[in-house]
């Protein structure tokens, strides 16, 4: 039977993909009754994850569809690059370090050549080749089951073989981040590997370009204000900059 968390991402991902669906329509998709539909549209809507409107539902135009690392790969290519090299000055030799996986930190991994006695834990499975040239970076991944659309290894056993470790930092990749929603991502299970890869972290650092401001996903790995530090681009908007400099979390901006 379907928990109320999954139907709702159904709900979420039909609407995206078929563009609006009636109420009707989604009950039978999903096979529960109108009442509960509804219901389920209230909710997503009060996320700000999809809209309602008169017996219908629509895509929220903020919502952000998942993309294939073949797609990301094309995207604000130099942005990440510059980005990759600002994060990269935040690793100390002899550190202990989280990568998630994105094609952002795969520009972190990307110069990490010069680094000595560093150890990697990485869920990205590109991330991890990325380091093979690295001779000073000690490579661990945490197993689990590959997401081959995203490169990414997640699920119950990734995070078991996370549970006995501490690192000094985590660089954490994002599809969106928004002022009321947070950090977002698409999958769940990527979230849950996420929040613990935060938690067991003492320093929790975002990279991500400016394009993933204002926008979100499904799945809230932290709120807004919930990391230490942030390497983004000078085109951040200006009323996020200034929430995080409020909030107290130091800022790192690329030229672009």
């Amino acid at each position: 039977m379907t928990s109320t968390v999954e139907r709702r991402a159904q709900i979420v991902q039909l609407v995206n993909t078929q563009g609006s669906l009636r109420v009707e329509t989604l009950a039978q998709l999903c096979a529960v009754s109108s009442v509960t539909i509804r219901s389920d549209l209230s909710y997503l809507q009060k996320q700000g994850l999809l809209v309602r409107s008169h017996g219908f539902a629509l895509p929220n135009n903020r919502m952000i569809r998942e993309l294939s690392i073949k797609e990301k790969r094309n995207q604000h290519t130099e942005i990440k690059s510059l980005i990759g090299q600002a994060a990269v000055k935040l690793i100390h030799d002899g550190e202990s370090v989280i990568l998630d996986s994105g094609t952002t930190t795969k520009e972190i991994a990307a110069n990490m050549q010069h680094l000595n006695n560093v150890v990697v834990m990485t869920s990205g499975l590109d991330v991890a080749m990325e380091l093979v040239a690295a001779d000073g970076v000690q490579v661990r991944m945490p197993g689990g089951m590959l997401r081959k659309n995203a490169l990414s290894f997640s699920g119950h056993s990734a995070e078991k073989s996370l549970e006995n470790y501490v690192f000094d930092k985590v660089f954490l990749g994002v599809d969106g981040y928004d002022l009321k929603s947070g950090i977002t991502t698409h999958n769940e299970q990527e979230a849950n590997l996420n929040r613990l890869m935060c938690d067991i972290s003492a320093q929790i650092i975002v990279v991500t370009d400016s394009s993933k401001f204002g926008k979100h996903s499904f799945h809230v790995i932290r709120d807004f204000a919930g990391i230490d530090m942030l390497v983004t681009d000078n085109d951040i908007p200006p009323d996020y900059l200034q929430a995080f400099e409020a909030q107290g979390v130091k800022v790192i901006l690329v030229n672009k």
